[in-house]
């Protein structure tokens, strides 16, 4: 089985560090801030913002980028 992995990096200010630093996607509309390594969730609402994610926070593969 083969797949293809692909991953988005936007910038963005991380609500629990409060620093502006960028964030790296790790599944559906879920980034990981590099500064302090809490995962977030995006909610687009007119303006992206991003949130803590919590333990009700889904972490999957897209399967839009699996190969087979």
């Amino acid at each position: 089985m083969s797949f293809n992995v692909v991953t988005e990096i936007v910038s963005g200010e991380c609500p629990s560090c409060r620093n502006k630093s960028l964030l790296v996607n790790v599944g559906f509309s879920t980034y990981r801030c590099i500064h302090c390594g809490d995962t977030l969730e995006q909610k687009i609402n007119g303006v992206i913002k991003y949130i803590k994610a919590d333990k009700a926070t889904k972490l999957g593969l897209r399967s839009d980028c699996i190969d087979g």
